[in-house]
């Protein structure tokens, strides 16, 4: 539901962004602050962002298969039986979600990213929105719902998965920020490959 005061006290929050400084007394300026949290609970991942970014998700959808370009969204990413990542956004007010997996044995039609200098290939990029649940409290809090399989992962047989978490933000549908919890060598904005 967007709201985070039903995820537990003892919730190991992981904190993304805390840069900046406060406001002036003439500004509206202030700090970031961006903090997730993931559980498994049943069939589901479930994932919660608290930031005090109310239109982080602002995200044109301009190009379909790469939200990561045009605005802001949420990024889980993960290492399950291939390399895979999950981002959620809002598109026209309406959520939107890729699921991006590096390797898929078998694939035929792999999808190109590329830039002046070089292009890289990702086996599947799949719109997953219709399984994604999205919330939002409209003040910056996001909370998703995603079912184990359509991340491919099996947690009795991989009940431990490498995993980062972080958001991108955009303005004019324009991506200008990718933070995350762990990897912060990861902020090129102007390199589709990269971003890819």
């Amino acid at each position: 539901d967007g709201q985070l005061d039903d995820w537990p006290s003892t919730t190991d929050w992981a904190m993304i962004d805390r840069r900046g400084t406060a406001a002036n007394f003439n500004s509206d300026s202030r700090p970031y602050e961006a903090k997730a949290a993931v559980c498994v609970a049943g069939d589901r991942l479930f994932a919660a962002w608290s930031t005090n970014e109310k239109n982080l998700l602002d995200n044109s959808g301009e190009t379909p298969n790469a939200p990561f370009k045009t605005g802001g969204c949420l990024d889980v990413m993960l290492q399950t039986d291939t390399d895979q990542r999950l981002l959620v956004t809002l598109v026209k007010g309406q959520p939107c979600a890729v699921l991006y997996r590096a390797k898929v044995p078998g694939t035929k039609d792999p999808v190109k990213f590329s830039s002046p200098w070089r292009s890289i290939v990702i086996d599947s990029v799949e719109d997953v929105t219709a399984q994604v649940t999205l919330a939002t409290n409209k003040t910056g809090h996001f909370e998703i719902s995603v079912p184990l399989s359509v991340l491919h992962w099996n947690v009795n047989t991989q009940p431990r998965v490498r995993a980062d978490i972080g958001v991108l933000r955009g303005s004019h549908g324009h991506t200008t920020q990718r933070v995350y919890w762990s990897n912060k060598a990861t902020a090129i904005t102007s390199d589709v490959p990269s971003e890819a």
